[in-house]
């Protein structure tokens, strides 16, 4: 008769934490499978529904797209049902050059593919504290959700004061 080990559920999110390298880390570190702290604990009666295929209605929906050089109360209007029913929304028409929004998506990529770990520009600005302007974490509320998000972010708190400029990763592209 073997024994499972015990899950120690709150080391295991400290030891996701003091690797500094979120999600991205563990995928490089080679996991062969997702970690208990990422699963579902579903009800065996519910198993067989996790593996259905999703409705086709589900799989042709697109996210709604907000123009915002529209009429003001139509956009307002779109804004809202947006938020309301999916709860995000693309924007367009807001003037922002496509080179710059290729170059601020291309700096994310490059930003969240790269090495973490010790002595990285990710664990320079892994943080859980609160009123940072720039930090790196993996899942923003890891120790008070019951399910841990496949998810790594870089938060920039841009206005009212934007940040140095010592304070924001260097991206060479």
């Amino acid at each position: 008769m073997s024994v499972a080990p015990s899950y120690d559920r709150t080391e295991e999110l400290r030891a996701l934490d003091a690797t500094l390298a979120g999600v991205r880390g563990l995928v490089a570190s080679g996991v062969k499978q997702v970690p208990r702290i990422f699963r579902v604990p579903y009800p065996e009666e519910l198993l067989p529904l996790c593996h259905e295929q999703p409705p086709a209605a589900a799989a042709a929906a697109t996210v709604p797209v907000i123009d915002l050089s529209g009429d003001h109360t139509a956009v307002v209007d779109a804004v809202r049902g947006a938020a309301a029913e999916w709860g995000f929304f693309q924007v367009t028409g807001h003037g922002v050059p496509k080179q710059v929004m290729s170059a601020a998506v291309a700096a994310m990529r490059a930003f969240h593919e790269a090495d973490g770990g010790e002595g990285s520009d990710k664990a320079r600005l892994y943080s859980r504290e609160p009123g940072k302007a720039v930090k790196y974490h993996c899942n923003f509320d890891l120790y008070q959700s019951p399910v841990a998000n496949w998810r790594d972010t870089l938060y920039l708190r841009m206005a009212p004061d934007p940040p140095a400029a010592d304070e924001l990763p260097e991206i060479s592209l």
